[in-house]
């Protein structure tokens, strides 16, 4: 069976259209939320990998190739931070085969990653799912 995983960097908070960030920071999203009675309570602008499906499932490639993308828009998406009143978040999610003989996923990040991370705050919140055998 095959493993799932997602990594993406996100911008949330209260009472800003992601749509202005898109401005400020000049690459488009991946996904936006608007926030909204009962849900979602925040507004929030994301950046992903995209959801990929392999026998082994890197997580520094897949978190190198967001912030390689990321990373000359820094100063911008500090901007947009400050301006909005957001918090960055880089989120990891993991879809992990159990079946016997299945790799386990590589998680870690490289140094470039931790730069970017570092350089706009971000925290690092990490989900991981079994997969059940079928």
């Amino acid at each position: 069976m095959l493993s799932k995983g997602e990594v993406y960097f996100g911008l949330f908070g209260n009472g800003f259209e992601p749509d202005a960030v898109t401005k400020i920071i000049g690459v488009e999203p991946t996904s936006v939320d608007r926030e909204s009675i009962p849900r979602p309570r925040q507004s929030a602008w994301c950046f992903s990998s995209g959801r990929v499906e392999r026998e082994v499932i890197d997580v520094y490639e897949l978190a190198a190739s967001v912030t390689s993308t990321l990373t000359p828009f820094v100063a911008k998406i500090n901007e947009a931070k400050i301006q909005f009143n957001l918090e960055a978040f880089f989120a990891v999610v993991l879809w992990i085969s159990t079946e016997e003989g299945d790799s386990t996923p590589a998680i870690g990040f490289d140094t470039q990653v931790v730069t970017f991370l570092s350089e706009v705050g971000a925290s690092i919140d990490v989900d991981t799912y079994l997969l059940s055998p079928r």
